[in-house]
């Protein structure tokens, strides 16, 4: 048995850990400045968050320079956006912010305080050579807005999305841990992730027809199958090959439940027709929860299956087989992903129907989440 451990990426856990406590016990040592008579209350109080979180990163930074090498502003961007995050949604810990805009709030507190104190650690270690074999900030940060919008949802619409946030929990602390042989992999986040599904999925797999359940399935392996892809990259010049992955669209995990949604209402409403319609069961946000367990079936076996074949053209071209691990550290792997895209378009169907939730998920929420994810 192979057991793979993700140091580098745990390390800059531990550092988020640190961030995190360091702001939700700020209320102790939370410095007020004097106010600077020429700027308002609201300047000077926004002034007074910035300097105390400044010097609550030299203090991470010092503290944390030695564990871990590398420079990446992006990654540490994300640790103190995630602890401002979850200290003020969670905790309730505000930092005296000023401004009331709602459920946003937060948001907006976590996505503008977050740049100095990331900045700074970002300066203080800016000796610290390159990291290699690190995840993408990119796809920690598509991640973060995913799980971010899913939350703000559940707010909103007051979905309580209890299970699967601390089944998400869960898994990112297990995401650091891979088990399984030299040629293949298994990260251990996958294991919440199939206990989430079983959950949402729950009885619905008994109230529909078993044509409807082949149908699912059906449709989610032919759209898991087409959409995931092996990548290498091919130097023209050396001929070197070097393996990327199985990788599918940026965005894939956005479009998912509209597709399996669309395609499972018109199947329905050809078999309505031609009156066969006792065959199919109709979408309802009744049975809508099956489309969770093929979501992670397939994503997971695609991953694997396109794996397999990644692994035949590297040993086509260099006579070397090459590992892969299924599932991703940190859960922003698209695996994940697309679990997170189910739920949050789920919880947007229960709040507004299914036409109304769909139009606003399509012309709102998946377009905000594009844009923010450009921010990279």
């Amino acid at each position: 048995m192979v057991i793979k451990f993700y140091s580098y990426e745990f390390k800059l856990f531990i550092a988020g850990i640190l961030s995190f406590l360091i702001i939700h016990f700020s209320n102790i040592f939370y410095v007020v400045l004097p106010e600077i008579p020429n700027l308002s209350v609201i300047f000077n109080q926004l002034l007074d968050i910035m300097v105390n979180l400044i010097v609550y990163s030299i203090i991470v930074s010092f503290i944390t320079y030695k564990l871990f090498e590398g420079n990446e502003t992006g990654k540490y961007y994300i640790i103190w956006f995630w602890s401002l995050f979850i200290n003020y949604y969670f905790f309730h810990i505000t930092l005296n912010f000023p401004f009331n805009l709602g459920i946003f709030t937060g948001s907006v507190l976590a996505l503008f305080f977050a740049i100095p104190p990331s900045l700074v650690m970002s300066v203080i270690r800016y000796k610290k050579g390159e990291v290699k074999d690190s995840l993408p900030t990119h796809q920690l940060w598509m991640g973060t807005v995913m799980f971010v919008a899913l939350i703000l949802l559940s707010i909103y619409t007051g979905i309580k999305i209890t299970f699967f946030l601390y089944g998400a929990f869960v898994g990112f602390l297990l995401s650091f841990l891979a088990i399984g042989t030299s040629r293949t992999l298994i990260n251990l986040s996958l294991v919440p992730m199939f206990i989430i599904a079983i959950e949402y999925t729950g009885n619905t797999i008994y109230h529909v027809t078993l044509l409807t359940i082949l149908l699912i399935f059906g449709i989610s392996f032919l759209v898991f199958w087409t959409s995931m892809k092996p990548a290498v990259i091919i130097n023209q010049i050396t001929g070197e090959i070097t393996p990327i992955g199985v990788v599918s669209s940026r965005y894939f995990a956005l479009a998912l439940p509209v597709i399996v949604t669309v395609i499972w209402y018109f199947v329905h409403l050809i078999f309505v027709h031609v009156t066969y319609s006792e065959y199919i069961s109709p979408l309802t946000l009744n049975t809508f929860p099956l489309i969770f367990m093929p979501t992670v079936i397939f994503s997971t076996l695609a991953d694997y299956l396109r794996g397999r074949e990644l692994n035949k053209i590297v040993r086509h071209y260099t006579g070397q087989e090459t590992s892969g691990i299924i599932g991703g550290v940190g859960l922003a792997d698209g695996l994940w992903l697309d679990l997170v895209g189910v739920m949050i378009y789920y919880l947007t169907i229960i709040r507004f129907g299914f036409l109304d939730g769909s139009l606003f998920y399509l012309i709102f929420i998946s377009p905000i989440i594009v844009i923010l994810t450009r921010f990279t």
